[in-house]
């Protein structure tokens, strides 16, 4: 839902707005899940179908997507902002169907397939936004690189769009 208010992108403030709350709020769901057993109980009763293995003992994915999103909006333009959620928000969930589907050569326990698929897919999503081919396969395949990476207590809610977004933004600039 967050993703799709970005991409219309009313404006920066009120893109930046709307994401510092929803990150605020993720962070308080998570903060009264680890004090409580009550809060541990609600939050495994109403959203436990949600939560991944990993976000037993740490904290909700949903935070790391909400504050990558607002570091996006924050730190790039607009596009390449908007590129960088794609990579996120429709390249991640490409790579995971693909690889369950027809993944059969593995790294680091995901798929070359799913990478290849979430690769191809950003790269169509980016370059409509960008209209550079060059800037769009660059962030599209640095998004999913790093997707495929096991980089160890760093969730990769948070490090897609970031390094999507930045190779984007460094590529643009050594290009124009």
């Amino acid at each position: 839902m967050i993703s799709i208010l970005i991409w219309n992108y009313p404006s920066k403030s009120m893109a930046l707005h709307i994401l510092s709350v929803s990150a605020v709020l993720l962070l308080v769901i998570d903060i009264v899940r680890f004090s409580s057993r009550e809060g541990k109980s609600f939050f495994q009763n109403y959203f436990g179908q949600l939560a991944g293995s990993k976000e037993e003992d740490g904290p909700n994915a949903s935070f790391f997507y909400a504050v990558s999103l607002l570091i996006a909006v924050l730190l790039f333009s607009p596009r390449i902002a908007m590129g960088a959620i794609a990579s996120l928000a429709i390249g991640d969930p490409i790579a995971a169907i693909v690889g369950i589907m027809f993944g059969r050569r593995r790294v680091w326990g995901k798929s070359i397939e799913g990478a290849a698929a979430n690769a191809f897919v950003s790269f169509i999503l980016i370059n409509f936004l960008v209209q550079s081919p060059l800037v769009a396969a660059s962030g599209a395949v640095a998004g999913a690189f790093v997707e495929l990476l096991p980089i160890p207590k760093v969730d990769d809610n948070l490090s897609v769009p970031i390094v999507s977004g930045l190779v984007m933004t460094i590529t643009q600039s050594l290009t124009a």
